[in-house]
């Protein structure tokens, strides 16, 4: 692999001797391969979300009640967390899933009852809320004291709408959306900062000299309502 990008730099080297591509030119460029495959030897997205809920609900000593996950009809985690009764609260329904769907937004949620859930989660949710301040009054008022809620979304991510993409958030700003919990968990996850995302679903990012979108990081994180 390395010949044949000296012979490529030669070839240039003939036409230009200002593109010539010396040793340390050719290092920089195995890094950057390196650093770009580096996401691929870590701990896959889900396995890392799931560890700060784990370790949120460990941390509460939490090991069962109702569950509600914010749109979770296409890929419901319910079995990642068994000793839950599960529902998901989605802005469609399900016809046909074998999850408990309830159709309702997460700004306003007069139907489900304050303080009845044990264990709030969301997904990559929050970019996609028009109001997410809403939706942080309505988590605080629907979780029972001694509940946890765990929120995963995106500071730095191509452009997805699904229908719609509002916003990014840094650590502090997903922090801020739940005043009055107990924050057991908030931090930003850059293990797949330099992945290549190329776009999908109808959003093609053009592919520029560093292969696709490379700037991932995620934010994570939960929050405890206090007996």
């Amino acid at each position: 692999m390395e010949l044949k990008r000296r012979i490529k730099a030669a070839m240039k080297g003939f036409r230009d001797p200002d593109l010539v591509v010396g040793r340390e030119a050719f290092d920089q460029i195995s890094g950057l391969e390196a650093l770009a495959k580096e996401w691929s030897d870590g701990p896959l997205r889900w396995e890392r979300v799931k560890k700060v809920a784990s370790d949120a609900l460990a941390s509460a000593n939490l090991r069962g009640g109702k569950m509600l996950e914010i749109g979770g009809r296409r890929n419901p985690r319910d079995k990642a967390f068994p000793g839950f009764e599960y529902y998901a609260l989605d802005l469609d329904g399900a016809p046909g899933a074998k999850t408990k769907v309830m159709v309702g937004d997460i700004t306003e949620c007069p139907q489900i009852e304050s303080e009845s859930i044990d264990f709030i989660f969301s997904l990559d949710v929050f970019e996609h809320i028009a109001k997410p301040w809403l939706a942080g009054a309505e988590i605080q008022r629907i979780l029972r004291p001694g509940g946890v809620t765990v929120h995963s979304t995106l500071f730095s991510w191509r452009y997805h709408p699904c229908p719609i993409d509002y916003w990014r958030y840094s650590a502090e700003g997903l922090r801020s959306l739940f005043p009055d919990l107990l924050c057991l968990y908030s931090d930003f996850d850059a293990a797949e900062r330099r992945r290549d995302i190329r776009g999908k679903d109808g959003n093609k990012v053009e592919i520029d000299a560093l292969g696709g979108w490379r700037e991932n990081v995620r934010v994570h994180y939960a929050g405890l309502k206090r007996g």
